[in-house]
C-alpha cells in the first residue's frame, strides 16, 4: 500500500515558537502526538531559497547548486530569482517519489519551476514588474492544467504580497485535493516570514501570522478528513531559517566605488568593476571580476580587513574560499562577510554608507536572515501520522536530513543524497519499505 505525505514548510519556524502553538490547534495537533525535532540546523546563508533547495534534495549547498535567493547580477538593484527546477545540480525527493509511482503536488515551494517530477505544480514565483501580468510567468513553469486554477483564483494575488500569495496557493491545493487526491503533498507558506521582516521575530503580527497559517492547514486538513483520507497522511511540518533584529544597512560597495574598484555611469549605474558585494541579508558575497588577478585580491583582502576592524561597520569575520567550503558553501563569488548582530548588507553603490532599516528589501528590514546557521532562533520539525513514532523528542537535527525521511516513509531511494533519514522518530527504520 502507498504511504501518504504532506509536508508543511512554514517559513522562519522556529523552536521558539512552540510558546504559540498552544493556540493553533491544528498545528499543535501534530506536534503534541507525534516527533519533536527541536532545533534544525540550517544552511549558510540562513535564507529560504537556500534552505528549500537543501529540505528536498538531501544536499549540500555545493551539490545543489542554489546559494542565495537572488542570483547575483553586478549592479542589478532587483536581480532575477532562482525560480526553476533546471538550477538545481542533482535530483529531488519528487524524482524518487515519481519513480516509487506516487503522485504528487507542490505549492509555492522555491526552485521548483517548471518541474517534469510533479504532476500538479505551482510554484513559487511572481511577476518581476508589480504592475506586471504574472499569469504568462506562471504558465511557464506550472504543471500542466494549471492554468484553470490560476484563473479561476488569480484575483487573490497581490504581487509577492503576503497573506494573498499563501491564500491564492491554499486555494489551488483544496481543489487540487478535492480532484486528485495526491499522494505527496508539499505546501511552502511564507506569511509568517513576511511578519518577522516587517515588524520583529516575536512582534504580534507575527503571531497572527501564524494563526493565519494554522487556519489555512486546517482548512486543507477539512477536505482531507471529508475525504476519509486524513488519518492516512503522515504530516511534516518545519521551518526553515532563524530570523535576527536589524538596527542598521551598511553598503560596502560605497567603499568599493571610493577605493576605485567599482566605476560608475553619470547615472550612478555600475559601469565598470573589479569587486562588488552582494548582500545576503546578515552576510555578504565578494565577487571579484577577475579572480586570478593578485593586485586586486591583494587590496580586497586588505579592505575586508579593515572593514572588520571597523566597528561601526558591523563586519564580524571574513570566510575566504577554503573557509566557505568548510560551510558547504559554493557560488560565484570570492568571499564572504558575515555581519555582526544588528547590522545587514545593503547593494547601493551610492548614498549613505550606513542607512537605516528599510521594508521595501526583506534583506534590510526590521528582522532578517541570511546568517551563519548557528546564530539566533533555530528552525524545527515535527511530524505525526501512521509512520511517525509518538512522543519522540530529539534536541538536534539537519535540513540536509528531511528529504532521506520523506523518502524513508514513502520507501524510496535517494542514492545521491548527502544527508540521512531521521529513524529515531520513524516507527519502521526502513520506513515504507516495511508493511
Amino acid at each position: 500500500m502507498k504511504r501518504k505525505l504532506f509536508v508543511i514548510s512554514v517559513d522562519s519556524l522556529f523552536f521558539d515558537d512552540v510558546q504559540w502553538l498552544t493556540d493553533c490547534p491544528n498545528l499543535y495537533g501534530i506536534y503534541r502526538r507525534g516527533s519533536v525535532i527541536q532545533k534544525m540546523l540550517s544552511t549558510y546563508p540562513a535564507m529560504t531559497y537556500v534552505a528549500h533547495s537543501t529540505m528536498m534534495t538531501g544536499c549540500h549547498e555545493e551539490m545543489h547548486g542554489i546559494y542565495h535567493n537572488e542570483k547575483v547580477e553586478v549592479g542589478v538593484k532587483h536581480p532575477a530569482w532562482h525560480w526553476y527546477r533546471r538550477e538545481l545540480g542533482t535530483q529531488t525527493i519528487f524524482d524518487a517519489a515519481k519513480k516509487g509511482g506516487y503522485s504528487i503536488s507542490v505549492i509555492n515551494w522555491p526552485v521548483t519551476g517548471a518541474d517534469p517530477s510533479i504532476d500538479y505544480l505551482i510554484p513559487e514565483i511572481w511577476s518581476d514588474n508589480p504592475e506586471g501580468d504574472s499569469r504568462p510567468r506562471f504558465m511557464a513553469v506550472c504543471s500542466e492544467g494549471m492554468d484553470q486554477l490560476y484563473d479561476k483564483y488569480s484575483h487573490m494575488l497581490r504581487w509577492k504580497y503576503q497573506p494573498e500569495l499563501d491564500d491564492f496557493g491554499v486555494a489551488c491545493l483544496k481543489d487540487i485535493i478535492r480532484d486528485h487526491e495526491p499522494d505527496v503533498i508539499m505546501l511552502h507558506l511564507s506569511y509568517l516570514d513576511h511578519a518577522r521582516h516587517n515588524y520583529g521575530g516575536f512582534a504580534p503580527e507575527a503571531k497572527h501570522a501564524l494563526l493565519e497559517c494554522d487556519r489555512k492547514i486546517g482548512g486543507l486538513m477539512d477536505i482531507l478528513r471529508e475525504k476519509g483520507l486524513l488519518e492516512q497522511y503522515n504530516f511534516c511540518v518545519m521551518g526553515d531559517h532563524g530570523h535576527l533584529p536589524i538596527k542598521q544597512v551598511f553598503n560596502p560597495n560605497i567603499l568599493l566605488v571610493s577605493e576605485g574598484l567599482i566605476e560608475l555611469d553619470d547615472e550612478g549605474r555600475v559601469k565598470d568593476y573589479e569587486c562588488y558585494i552582494h548582500s545576503a541579508g546578515l552576510s555578504a558575497h565578494v565577487v571579484l571580476k577577475n579572480p586570478g588577478n593578485e593586485a586586486v585580491r591583494h587590496r580586497v583582502e586588505h579592505l575586508l580587513d579593515s572593514w572588520v576592524d571597523t566597528e561601526s561597520y558591523g563586519c564580524e569575520q571574513i570566510f575566504n574560499k577554503q573557509q566557505m567550503k568548510g560551510l558547504h558553501l559554493a557560488g560565484p563569488f570570492d568571499y564572504v562577510i558575515e555581519g555582526r548582530l544588528g547590522t545587514s548588507f545593503g547593494n547601493s553603490c551610492t548614498g549613505q554608507l550606513i542607512c537605516p532599516i528599510d521594508n521595501s528589501d526583506y534583506k534590510l528590514s526590521v528582522s532578517a536572515h541570511g546568517h551563519l546557521p548557528i546564530k539566533g532562533p533555530q528552525p524545527i520539525f515535527f511530524a505525526a501520522g501512521p509512520d511517525i513514532r509518538e512522543n519522540v523528542v530529539v534536541e538536534r537535527g539537519n535540513l540536509i536530513d528531511e528529504a532521506p525521511t520523506y523518502a524513508a516513509i514513502l520507501g524510496v531511494e535517494m542514492p545521491w543524497a548527502q544527508g540521512a533519514a531521521m529513524t529515531e522518530i520513524l516507527k519502521h527504520a526502513n520506513g515504507g519499505n516495511e508493511m
